[in-house]
């Protein structure tokens, strides 16, 4: 029971015994309310008997006694008022309630785990999507115009990953293109954050495999957008469905350049990894098949294209062991099209694939155009 009305019950019941009289524990339920002289006034009417007729002799006190009770009991009107105080009460407890209850159409601002409160008087609506190498990212809306935005932070507030993630930050400012992902401001204050054009669908969320046409238009944009990475002299190294983000029209964006490198340079982001399923021979066995390179991006690139045509990677072992061998062994099966260019990307020699993103981007154009696509 809620405070307000356990001290509401509580004065009622007081107020109730206050007016209502105890009755008198010695008499007969229909004498509680009679005194003493109404009491012996009756036994002297007994003994008298029928010759003292209504009327004759009649006691004064006796008279007064009846009069008293014939008087309405006061308990009645207690309990009117005890009801009237109960609902009174009742109305001004439901009224505090109704103060305290949200209101449905208020916005709630919620700051899910991972994004920084720093960030409170930039953003508000932010909402998870997804992790990468080095940071989380969140679209949020922008306070000052309302547009909506993805926002990634770093993973961890370390010397090891802020080095990293600033890294990333220097290689998303020299790399303006129509199929990369464009990224609208870079700062480490008030926390280092990256704030980019916000796209909800990946090539992973869509269905497979693609018409020939549309996969092959898929692969061009993904290769244009190498190629311009690569004449700057940037790696991205980590090319799958999950990091190529889709505008309405389907032109492919990448994303996510939390693996990659510059080449010249040989600076990294500090962070090294892949994805096996669409693993170059040379991220798996650097020994054999020398240190990535740019050539690593053309093989991921042909391991998306071939997912593209046929609705699965080229490899699909069950376990991650044979599957890095079948990478590293076996040769997939041709897909339905586009077959000497995939299979081209696919070589296990990186000096057998095509030898630039560019070259690839040329070679698919080319295949388009003989097609009849325009």
């Amino acid at each position: 029971m809620r405070p307000e009305a356990a001290a509401l019950l509580l004065v009622s019941v007081m107020l109730l015994a206050l007016i209502i009289p105890p009755a008198d524990a010695a008499g007969p339920p229909e004498h509680a309310n009679a005194s003493s002289r109404a009491v012996e006034a009756v036994k002297e009417a007994l003994n008298r008997g029928p010759a003292d007729a209504p009327g004759q002799n009649k006691d004064p006190a006796a008279e007064e006694e009846r009069t008293e009770s014939a008087a309405p009991m006061p308990g009645i009107w207690a309990a009117v008022l005890v009801l009237v105080l109960l609902a009174g009460g009742s109305a001004i407890l439901l009224r505090r309630l109704k103060k305290r209850e949200p209101d449905a159409c208020r916005t709630v601002v919620s700051r899910p785990p991972g994004f920084p409160p720093e960030l409170a008087d930039r953003y508000d609506r932010a909402a998870f999507i997804g992790r990468g190498g080095l940071g989380e990212v969140f679209s949020a809306r922008r306070r000052d115009d309302g547009r909506v935005v993805a926002v990634k932070v770093p993973l961890a507030r370390d010397e090891v990953t802020g080095r990293a993630f600033m890294n990333e930050m220097r290689f998303l400012e020299d790399l303006n293109h129509p199929n990369i992902l464009a990224v609208h401001s870079v700062n480490i204050l008030p926390v280092p954050f990256v704030e980019m054009e916000y796209l909800p669908r990946t090539l992973k969320d869509l269905d497979k495999p693609l018409p020939p046409e549309t996969a092959a238009r898929i692969a061009a944009g993904i290769a244009a957008g190498l190629a311009f990475a690569h004449e700057r002299g940037v790696v991205h190294l980590d090319i799958k469905p999950g990091n190529i983000l889709l505008a309405d029209d389907l032109t492919p964006k990448i994303a996510d350049w939390g693996m990659g490198r510059m080449v010249e340079t040989g600076r990294d982001t500090g962070v090294t990894g892949y994805t096996l399923a669409y693993a170059a021979p040379e991220q798996i066995a650097p020994g054999r098949y020398g240190r990535p390179d740019a050539r690593t991006d053309i093989y991921q690139t042909g391991a998306v294209f071939y997912e593209l045509v046929t609705g699965r990677p080229p490899f699909a072992d069950g376990n991650l062991a044979g599957l890095a061998e079948a990478i590293l062994n076996d040769q997939p099966l041709p897909p339905p099209a586009f077959d000497w260019i995939i299979l081209r990307c696919l070589e296990k020699d990186p000096a057998n694939r095509c030898q630039s993103a560019t070259e690839l981007l040329d070679a698919i154009l080319a295949a388009m155009k003989g097609a009849g696509e325009p």
